[in-house]
């Protein structure tokens, strides 16, 4: 049987996304050079009416499915589903996007091209460019470790992708599966862990390849005790399980005071250590 996709890409979408916001990310995927793909969109419970409305603006697009799903249970549920349904399809690659992001019109291009130059990799993301909420570019450039070895030394203290902006080959999910779904914020560095002990293979573009929205919200939502103690409990099974040395614990201890700090030091800690 041929793939009937490429590339399915995998997008949840809950109440408090903007609605402009998720009309530009859907476009953006929608516009890519790069046509071989479907998007597979999760609504995760209950949604305002003007969100719904855009959402329903993509009713009958022959590169678009929606899935709707009553109730609200977090991104990793919603993509776990989606990816349950994205392997129906027997694509080739599967990719991550954001609802309120805008990926780079020749992102899939890029990372396609670069997948088919490195037959050995399994995920792959690549630099990410900042934008302030209001859509008004910041100036701040992200960029991560390009080889594999280079990505397995970066996640002793920080994840080697950009979780919106990634692409894996189909094979990673026989290799991993699916999201662990006992993680609802920290669902990126968790994977990336199973995926390095399984012995996947990494790699990022040194393009930029998509535009990364700073949400209202985000210092909030990387900060509390309970999210602390998740983090500094799965860093310290990620140091244990792939031998990373001391450093690696004392960073993790020294997030975990970050995220129980106020949001300023936060905020100040994000801006010079990402």
């Amino acid at each position: 049987m041929n793939n009937d996709w490429q590339i399915v890409v995998l997008m949840s979408v809950y109440k408090n996304d903007n609605p402009e916001h998720f009309h530009l990310s859907v476009e953006s995927i929608l516009k890519q050079t790069y046509q071989d793909f479907l998007l597979l969109i999760g609504v995760d419970g209950d949604i305002p009416d003007n969100l719904a409305e855009a959402i329903h603006a993509y009713d009958g697009n022959a590169k678009v499915k929606i899935f709707w799903f009553k109730e609200n249970r977090g991104l990793t549920a919603v993509i776990n589903n989606l990816l349950d349904e994205g392997k129906k399809l027997r694509p080739t690659y599967y990719a991550r996007m954001d609802a309120d992001d805008i990926s780079y019109t020749d992102r899939f291009e890029k990372q396609v091209r670069f997948m088919n130059e490195n037959p050995e990799l399994d995920v792959i993301g690549g630099a990410i460019e900042e934008m302030e909420y209001d859509g008004t570019l910041n100036g701040k450039v992200i960029q991560y470790p390009l080889t594999h070895q280079e990505c397995f030394d970066f996640f002793a203290t920080r994840n080697p992708l950009a979780h919106p902006a990634v692409m894996f080959r189909a094979s990673f999910f026989d290799k991993v599966t699916s999201y662990n779904a006992n993680y609802k914020k920290n669902q990126d560095t968790e994977l990336w862990y199973r995926a390095f002990k399984t012995g996947c293979k990494f790699g990022n573009l040194k393009d930029v390849v998509l535009t990364f929205r700073v949400s209202k919200d985000m210092y909030k939502r990387r900060g509390g005790t309970k999210f602390a103690k998740e983090v500094l409990k799965l860093r310290n099974e990620i140091n244990k399980g792939l031998g990373y040395g001391f450093k690696a614990t004392l960073f993790g201890y020294a997030y975990f005071i970050m995220a129980i700090s106020p949001g300023w030091i936060k905020k100040f800690a994000y801006r010079v250590f990402r």
